[in-house]
C-alpha cells in the first residue's frame, strides 16, 4: 500500500461534498452539520435516520406521561407521610414504679460476672445500659487478669489488671440479639406455650415415679456453674434412676481421657508459660483455643520479653496439622499430617528415632 492510499485525501472529499450539496433544495448561507455523512446527506445516511430516529416518536399515545408518573409519585409519599399524623391516644409512661438507685437513665452500669468457655469460667466486666447488656470486656480485678502473681497491695508492680477477652467472648453479646434466636417453646417443631409444657413434664414425671425416673433422660450442654450444677444434683437425688447428658460438638473428651490414662483421674492440667525456657506444641493452639489462654497468651508474651531480669527470652516448638495462632508465634513450626502427629509424639517421648529435626528438638527439651 503506497503512502498516498495511507492517508485521507481530503480535496477529493471536499470535491464530492461540494457536488453532492450544490443546488440541492436551494439552500444558501452558512450550514450546520454534526458529521460528513450529515453534510453529505447521503441515502446511507438518511437511511440511518429513518431507522434510529422513525418519524412520530415523539407523538406515542401513552396515558401515563412522565409528568402524570412524577404527579402520582409524589401524592403518594404526601399521602404516605400523613400516616405519622394520625392522632394517638394519651397514655402515661412510667419507667419506674420505685426507681432502683443504682439505676440512672443514660448512665451504664458494669456487672462482675463470668462466661463459661471450652469448660472454664472467663473473667468479665458486662456493661449494661438500661437493663440491657450492650458490650463484653475482661474484669481488671480478677487475679486471673493481673500481670504476674504478686498481691494488689504490693506498690512496686502495678495493680492494675488487663481487660483483654478472647474473641468468643466479645462475639457472645450478639447471641441475645440474634433474629434466629428462639423466641418460643417448641415440640418437634411445633410452637408450644410455657403452660403446656409444664403440664406435660408433670405428666411424664408422675408415670415415671414408681420407676425412679429409670426412663428419664437429661440432655444439656456442657456445665460449668455451681448454680446449675447444685440443681441438677438435687434432681437426681429426686429420681436416682435418672440420667444426665452433657453434650457439646467439640468437645475436649480425649484431653479428659488422657489425664485419666497418666494420673487415674479426669483433671486440668494448668501451664505455667511465664517459668517455662522451652516449650513445645502437638498440634495444641493454646494461646487461642485452650481453657485460660488469654492467661496463657499473657505469661508466654511475658517471658518472650527480654528484660534486666530475664535475660533470655523462651523458644517455642510446634508441630501441627493445622495452622494455627500458636504455629506462627513459634520459633520453629512443622506441619505435618494427622497420621504421622503420633509416630512424631513416641519418638520425642522415647528420645530415639523420627526426623533429623524432632532429634533437635528431644536434645534442646533435655538440656533445658
Amino acid at each position: 500500500m503506497s503512502d498516498s492510499d495511507r492517508h485521507i485525501n481530503f480535496k477529493l472529499m471536499r470535491d464530492h461534498i461540494l457536488a453532492t450539496q450544490e443546488g440541492k433544495d436551494g439552500r444558501s448561507g452558512k450550514q450546520y452539520w454534526r458529521s460528513l455523512e450529515e453534510l453529505a446527506d447521503s441515502p446511507a445516511f438518511q437511511e440511518f435516520v429513518v431507522r434510529e430516529y422513525p418519524q412520530h416518536a415523539e407523538e406515542w399515545n401513552d396515558p401515563i406521561e412522565r409528568r402524570t408518573f412524577i404527579k402520582l409519585m409524589g401524592a403518594s409519599l404526601a399521602l404516605a407521610g400523613l400516616s405519622g399524623c394520625v392522632f394517638q391516644p394519651p397514655e402515661k409512661i412510667v419507667p419506674y414504679v420505685k426507681q432502683p438507685e443504682e439505676n440512672v437513665p443514660g448512665k451504664a452500669l458494669f456487672y462482675a460476672t463470668a462466661a463459661p468457655l471450652f469448660g472454664a469460667a472467663t473473667p468479665v466486666l458486662v456493661r449494661s445500659n438500661e437493663g440491657r447488656p450492650t458490650k463484653i470486656e475482661g474484669n481488671p480485678d480478677h487475679p486471673n487478669n493481673r500481670p504476674g502473681d504478686f498481691p494488689v497491695e504490693d506498690p512496686a508492680r502495678d495493680p492494675r489488671g488487663s481487660s483483654a477477652t478472647d474473641i468468643f467472648t466479645q462475639a457472645s453479646i450478639l447471641s441475645l440479639y440474634d433474629p434466629d434466636r428462639s423466641q418460643n417453646l417448641t415440640y418437634r417443631e411445633d410452637i408450644r406455650t410455657w403452660t403446656a409444657f409444664v403440664g406435660e413434664m408433670r405428666t411424664a414425671l408422675e408415670q415415671q415415679r414408681p420407676k425412679q425416673g429409670a426412663g428419664i433422660r437429661f440432655l444439656t450442654e456442657t456445665v460449668t456453674s455451681p448454680t446449675l450444677g447444685q440443681q441438677m444434683k438435687e434432681l437426681l437425688q429426686a429420681w436416682p434412676q435418672s440420667k444426665w447428658h452433657q453434650y457439646e460438638p467439640a468437645n475436649r473428651d480425649n484431653a479428659r481421657a488422657g489425664a485419666v490414662m497418666a494420673l487415674g483421674q479426669p483433671v486440668n492440667t494448668t501451664y505455667r508459660f511465664d517459668l517455662a525456657d522451652r516449650i513445645l506444641s502437638l498440634d495444641c493452639d493454646f494461646l487461642s483455643c485452650l481453657p485460660g489462654s488469654l492467661r496463657y497468651a499473657r505469661d508466654f508474651s511475658a517471658k518472650r520479653r527480654v528484660t534486666e531480669e530475664n535475660k533470655e527470652m523462651s523458644r517455642l516448638y510446634v508441630v501441627e496439622t493445622t495452622p494455627s495462632n500458636t504455629g506462627a508465634k513459634a520459633d520453629h513450626q512443622w506441619s505435618v499430617k494427622p497420621s504421622e502427629l503420633e509416630g512424631i509424639a513416641r519418638a520425642i517421648s522415647s528420645g530415639s528415632g523420627g526426623p533429623e529435626w524432632v532429634q533437635a528438638i528431644v536434645k534442646d527439651l533435655q538440656q533445658h
